[in-house]
């Protein structure tokens, strides 16, 4: 018995820091992080993941996701890795000058749009094409069919059927999209956002896949 409990022990010392159980330490959404939710402490937890499995972008420290907002729909169980999360980390890998920009749009969840689709973009009132191809880094917001963001689960990473209550955010994002754009195309955006009366947005036309 005491010479079992002394093999258990040494394994444990040999075991490399940042491990968990048979794994590494890797951030995981708890439950579906709709688009554009900020991420809070019930959101996330720490699972052990092979290392094979896991990004060089994740982190095994929840605290590093927390506060942050979701660039699209993390779904349950799902890796939190840096390009997940709005902010540099979306332009992460990219070399061609590009710059990442918010904007608002009409109805992001009747076009489809997703992240990693390819959107033109209009201005509405001119009609204007302001933007050629973009890569959409994140959508937020209007992409729950009631155009609120929010989630349901029981907290344990499970989905489906009526589990938990419905998760309201304090301050759901304006439906909007954010795309990479070369500088030439920012200046345009902004220049058709300080045009935009109240109420006006942008009007997407997404781009077939492939």
């Amino acid at each position: 018995m005491l010479a079992g409990l002394a093999v258990v022990v040494a394994l444990a010392a040999l075991r490399p820091a940042g491990t968990v159980g048979t794994g590494l330490s890797t951030v995981v959404a708890a439950r579906l992080i709709p688009s554009g939710a900020i991420i809070g402490p019930g959101d996330v937890r720490v699972e052990a993941r092979p290392a094979e499995h896991r990004p060089e972008s994740a982190t095994g420290e929840v605290t590093a996701v927390i506060g942050q907002r979701a660039a699209g729909p993390i779904e349950a169980r799902g890796i939190v890795t840096t390009e997940r999360l709005a902010g540099p980390g979306l332009l992460a890998g990219r070399s061609d000058g590009r710059v990442a920009m918010t904007v608002p749009v009409m109805e992001p969840a009747l076009t489809g749009v997703q992240q990693g689709s390819n959107v033109d973009v209009y201005a509405t009132g001119t009609g204007q094409q302001v933007v050629t191809d973009a890569l959409v880094l994140a959508v937020l917001g209007g992409t729950s069919g009631n155009g609120t963001s929010g989630s349901t689960g029981d907290g344990n990473g499970e989905s489906g059927g009526t589990l938990g209550a419905t998760v309201s955010w304090d301050d759901p994002p304006d439906p909007g999209i954010t795309v990479a754009v070369s500088s030439t195309e920012a200046r345009l955006l902004a220049q058709h956002l300080s045009a935009l009366g109240a109420g006006e947005s942008f009007v997407l036309a997404v781009r077939p896949a492939g």
